[in-house]
């Protein structure tokens, strides 16, 4: 189970445009070639189902008072400030990291080993990154030939247009298996969040919620699955879970469904919403936190289910990220042996 970890704009260039990373293992990647370094992540974690003192995600005093807080300024007072797109899109063009693992799955169809998935998650449309950085970014990702593009959740700030905006962008998201996505907390921040389910629909990408879908390849199938957003939506596993066969991936905004996917035998958890901390101070642990139970980034596992977190690729509160910077993730599966 082999992740690594490479920036997606490397300094050398060609004709303007920074030059992509190879994704083969076999190149670390050297100086001498213009290639960044390759830093090998740790092994899944051995997360534990013990709630944080005090932190009541959906009816904590506090998180509602963030969340209206937050609400309110992504529609009312981010847009309305002018310049911001340049700080973000200058960190999203020098930062943004593409990590890569090999995940083993058991019981993974023959005709999925192998398969290339491309997880996107929290993009947050609007007021702090512009329609060129994403198409920039996006165009890309999809160089990168994925088999499958997930995106997860937080696909917009705080209003509805912010998706219309930059389509041009998401129309560049293409895969053979298809493009497929779920809600996120920030989704509903404009409280039309069927609006915008529509829309991301009519631009072809399928909205997961709380439902599944039977990925075909060569005559074989592999069920992947969706979850409504945990916070402000209405997450119903046994509803997304119906009717699928093991193995099966999830997607889910929120990394704090992992133990109710574990104990319905879910194989693999793909989820963002807690950005790391976005601004970190180093040696510490994470200062501001979105997972009840520390799933901040990263890989982590329970009995046979994995759960992979990205930090994700946009920004909520300010427009800067520090010691944490943005993600996608590139996973490819694996046929477990025996």
């Amino acid at each position: 189970m082999l992740m690594r970890r490479t920036l997606l704009n490397p300094p050398r260039t060609t004709g303007g445009e920074a030059a992509w990373p190879s994704t083969d293992p076999a190149a670390p990647g050297s100086p001498e070639d213009g290639r960044p370094p390759c830093d090998s992540l740790a092994a899944p974690a051995v997360a534990e189902e013990r709630r944080r003192p005090f932190f009541r995600p959906r009816r904590g005093w506090f998180r509602r008072l963030e969340r209206a807080g937050s609400r309110w300024a992504a529609r009312n007072f981010f847009p309305r400030v002018p310049g911001l797109t340049l700080i973000y899109d200058g960190i999203l063009r020098r930062q943004l990291t593409l990590s890569e693992a090999e995940i083993e799955l058991p019981a993974l169809p023959q005709a999925f080993d192998g398969l290339r998935l491309l997880l996107i998650t929290d993009v947050h449309a609007g007021p702090f990154v512009s329609r060129r950085a994403l198409v920039h970014a996006f165009r890309h990702l999809t160089a990168l030939k994925p088999d499958l593009i997930l995106l997860g959740g937080d696909l917009t700030t705080g209003r509805v247009n912010e998706f219309a905006a930059n389509r041009e962008a998401f129309d560049l998201l293409q895969a053979p298996l298809g493009v497929f996505a779920v809600m996120g907390n920030h989704d509903y921040y404009n409280q039309r969040p069927d609006d915008l389910l529509r829309a991301v629909e009519a631009a072809g990408i399928p909205m997961l919620q709380n439902r599944s879908v039977e990925l075909r390849r060569d005559g074989q199938s592999l069920s992947l699955a969706g979850v409504d957003d945990l916070l402000l939506g209405r997450p119903d596993l046994e509803a997304a879970l119906a009717g699928t066969r093991p193995p099966v991936v999830l997607l889910s905004h929120n990394p704090d469904m992992f133990f109710d996917a574990a104990r319905a035998d879910v194989a693999l958890v793909l989820s963002g919403h807690t950005h790391a901390g976005q601004v970190r101070v180093p040696g510490l642990p994470v200062l501001v936190r979105q997972s009840r139970y520390r799933l901040d980034e990263g890989r982590y596992r329970v009995g046979r289910t994995e759960l992979v977190v990205s930090r994700g690729l946009g920004a909520v509160g300010v427009p800067i990220r520090a010691n944490c910077p943005p993600e996608v993730v590139l996973l490819r599966l694996r046929r477990a042996a025996g």
